[in-house]
C-alpha cells in the first residue's frame, strides 16, 4: 500500500465528499423506505410473491429479492451471480423454458417448503445482528446474506460482495494473509471496516462512504484482465498494478559478479531519454507491495527460527517517513536490529537494477546491518527475495552508482533599485 497516495486520494475525497453524499441520498432514502416497509413483522407474515424475483411487481410497497437486487443495486452489486442466490425464484433455466417457481434444494423439498425455511433464515440473520459466528452459519448464500445485513445495518457491514474485489482491495492495501484470503467473505468485509476505522481520516465517514472511496479513488476499480498490461493503454503506468493475493516468497542465494561479467540477463538498454519521473512511480508502486512481500517473509523467518517474540516487533517504517533510509526494522535471530531497504521489480531473477537515494545511501553507509532486500518478479505469486547484505559499508567494488541528478540550491536576494 502507498500511505502518500492513500492520503492524496482522501484529499481529493474530501474536497467532494458532499457531492458524493448528494448523489446518494434518493439511494439512502429507498434504503430507508425499504427496511420501514419489510420490517420484522412484514417479513414474519410475507408471502412467496412478496418475496420472490420474476413476479409482477407490486403498485405499492417493495418486492424483496428485486428490491435489493435491482432498485437497491447502486449500494452494494449482486447482480449478476444466478437468482438461486435468493433460495426461491419464478423463472426458467437454461434446460427449462417453463416460467415456474424454483428453488435450492438445501432449503427443502418443494418450492412452499424452502421460501418457509429462506424466510426463518432471513430472520435469524436480522436477529444475529453483529454476531459474526451466526451470520457465517446462516444458510443464505453469502452474496444475498451480505446485501441483506449492508441494507439493514448500514453503519456496521460492507457493501462489497464479490469475491474478487475484496480480494482485489485487501491485497491493495496490504491486509491479505492466509488465513483471510481463505475465508468466508464476512471475515474480508470485516478487515476491511476495521482498516476504515483504525485510519486517522476514514474513521470518520460512513461505511458507505468508504466503499464509494475504494471504487472511485484508492485503490479504485479492480482492473479487467490485463488491462496494466496492454500497450494502448495511456494510463498503465498510472494504475495500480495487479498484484496476486496471498503471495508464496522465497529467499534466495545470489553472488555479486564483477562489472565486467558478461551475464547481463535482465538489462534493458533502449534509445531515447530516459524518464525518471515515469520509472521512479513505477518502482514506487512495485516498492511498496515488495515491502508487503519482505515483512511477511521476515516473520516467517523468525518464527522458523523460534523468535516468535522478535516476528511480533518487525516495523515497517516506511508507512511513518520516508526519512529513515530504509523501510522495515527486522531483528537476526540473536535479536540484533536489522535494517531493511527493499527494492523491487517485475523482472526475473538476475542483475539487480535499482535506484538509490542519497539519503538511503547515507544511511546504508553509517549504519551497521544494512540489507537491500531485491525482490524479483514481484507480481507473480512465487516472487524471489535476495537479501544483500550492505554493499556500501565496506564498499563492494562490484556495485556500481551511477548519479543521475542533484539538488540544487541558489541563494538570491531582491535586487535594489
Amino acid at each position: 500500500m502507498n500511505l502518500h497516495e492513500l492520503r492524496e486520494a482522501q484529499v481529493r475525497y474530501e474536497n467532494r465528499k458532499e457531492e458524493v453524499l448528494n448523489s446518494r441520498e434518493k439511494l439512502y432514502q429507498l434504503r430507508s423506505a425499504f427496511v420501514k416497509y419489510f420490517n420484522h413483522t412484514k417479513i414474519a407474515s410475507m408471502q412467496i410473491d412478496d418475496y420472490v424475483a420474476g413476479v409482477d411487481l407490486p403498485e405499492k410497497g417493495f418486492n424483496f429479492c428485486y428490491g435489493l437486487e435491482r432498485q437497491l443495486d447502486g449500494l452494494g452489486r449482486i447482480i449478476g451471480a444466478t437468482a438461486f442466490k435468493f433460495g426461491v425464484y419464478y423463472g426458467r433455466t437454461k434446460s427449462d423454458s417453463n416460467y415456474e417457481y424454483r428453488f435450492t434444494q438445501k432449503f427443502g423439498n418443494t418450492y412452499q417448503e424452502a421460501f418457509e425455511n429462506v424466510r426463518e433464515a432471513i430472520l435469524q440473520l436480522l436477529d444475529a445482528g453483529g454476531n459474526i459466528d451466526k451470520v457465517i452459519k446462516n444458510p443464505l448464500s453469502a452474496m444475498f446474506k451480505g446485501k441483506i445485513l449492508c441494507t439493514y445495518f448500514p453503519e456496521r457491514y460492507l457493501n462489497i460482495f464479490s469475491h474478487n474485489h475484496l480480494n482485489y482491495y485487501l491485497t491493495q492495501l496490504d491486509l491479505d494473509t492466509v488465513s483471510l484470503i481463505e475465508s468466508d467473505p464476512v471475515h474480508k468485509r470485516e478487515a476491511l471496516i476495521a482498516f476504515k476505522n483504525q485510519d486517522a481520516v476514514m474513521k470518520n465517514w460512513s461505511v458507505d462512504l468508504f466503499a464509494a472511496f475504494l471504487y472511485s479513488e484508492y485503490p479504485g476499480r479492480p482492473p479487467k484482465d490485463n488491462q496494466d498490461t496492454k500497450n494502448n493503454d495511456t494510463l498503465a503506468d498510472y494504475r495500480i498494478p495487479s498484484f496476486p493475493s496471498n503471495p508464496t516468497p522465497t529467499f534466495i542465494d545470489l553472488k555479486i559478479l564483477s562489472p565486467n561479467s558478461t551475464n547481463t540477463t535482465n538489462i534493458k538498454h533502449g534509445g531515447g531519454k530516459m524518464d525518471y519521473e515515469k520509472k521512479e512511480r513505477i518502482n514506487k508502486k512495485l516498492g511498496d507491495r515488495g515491502e508487503k512481500i519482505v515483512m511477511d517473509l521476515e516473520k516467517t523467518r523468525l518464527i522458523n527460527a523460534g523468535q516468535k517474540a522478535l516476528a511480533n516487533k518487525i516495523e515497517r517504517v516506511s508507512l511513518i517517513s520516508d526519512s529513515y533510509g530504509y523501510d522495515i526494522v527486522s531483528f537476526d535471530d540473536d535479536g540484533t536490529e536489522r535494517y531493511i531497504e527493499v527494492k523491487a521489480t517485475r523482472s526475473k531473477v538476475g542483475v539487480a537494477n535499482f535506484f538509490f537515494t542519497a539519503n538511503e545511501l547515507q544511511k546504508a553507509q553509517k549504519t551497521d546491518n544494512y540489507y537491500i532486500y531485491m525482490v524479483y518478479e514481484v507480481t507473480t505469486e512465487e516472487p524471489k527475495v535476495w537479501a544483500i547484505k550492505n554493499p556500501f559499508n565496506p564498499e563492494n567494488k562490484n556495485v556500481i552508482k551511477t548519479p543521475i541528478n542533484y539538488r540544487v540550491t541558489i541563494n538570491a536576494e531582491k535586487l535594489t533599485q
